[in-house]
């Protein structure tokens, strides 16, 4: 899709566009001005931690739980001393055999592997310098010339390529959808906030030049064009 490129579009309006496409509210960038989290923030990132936290524990510990629970059946026991009586079970491999058969023992040996593998390929997805990031809810700015990038990843069997689209600053390039990267003003000098550990993105904004006057602060205009539109 080609742009208009001699369209205008006024600080407050880039800004508009840029919390609309990254899902900032006016009150987390004031937030983060301040260099801290927003609690609208924290709730939109925790879910980057938390799930493949769940999952992990969940690959390790459900093949245990149902083996567990079929000792629990066999042995008439409670599912509480099945836990223990199947660990007990797993360190004496030939009395496993035994008492489950060579299939059935390679069974529950397997699948709790499995799960073990699964669960260490998932902790793998777990970003622990976001979860510190999380803890600290600490917020630093970068100023600069940020620029819009878009990389193509080609896939087999003639499929369209994969698409990703990046804010670049200088170094830094920062993950973004494909609404922020239409958002965004080019080349433009920006104020941008993030997470340091992980160095999130969590807003952005156009810089506001010393000379321009108060009433003109993009994100106070921001909030006024979100609460009349609101009205």
């Amino acid at each position: 899709m080609t742009e208009d490129a001699t369209t205008y579009r006024s600080k407050v309006q880039v800004l508009y566009d840029l919390s609309k496409a990254l899902k900032f509210s006016p009150e987390s960038l004031e937030a983060n001005r301040k260099g801290r989290l927003s609690k609208e923030q924290v709730k939109k990132l925790a879910p980057q931690v938390v799930r493949p936290i769940i999952l992990t524990l969940v690959f390790a510990l459900a093949p245990y739980a149902l083996w567990s629970w079929i000792t629990a059946g066999r042995q008439q026991i409670s599912f509480t001393d099945a836990i223990p009586a199947l660990f007990t079970e797993l360190t004496h491999v030939n009395d496993l055999f035994e008492t489950h058969g060579r299939m059935g023992g390679g069974m529950m040996i397997g699948s709790i592997f499995i799960g073990l593998g699964m669960a260490c390929l998932t902790a793998s997805n777990i970003s622990l310098p976001l979860y510190f990031d999380l803890l600290t809810r600490k917020v630093e700015v970068r100023e600069g010339r940020v620029v819009a990038r878009e990389e193509q990843v080609n896939r087999p069997n003639g499929r369209d390529p994969i698409e990703k689209y990046f804010f670049s600053l200088r170094h830094l390039n920062m993950p973004v959808n494909l609404a922020a990267y239409r958002a965004l003003e080019a080349g433009s000098i920006y104020l941008v906030y993030l997470v340091p550990r992980s160095e999130t993105l969590v807003s952005i904004e156009p810089k506001v030049n010393d000379a321009e006057p108060k009433a003109e602060d993009p994100a106070m205009a921001m909030a006024t064009s979100e609460k009349s539109s609101q009205a």
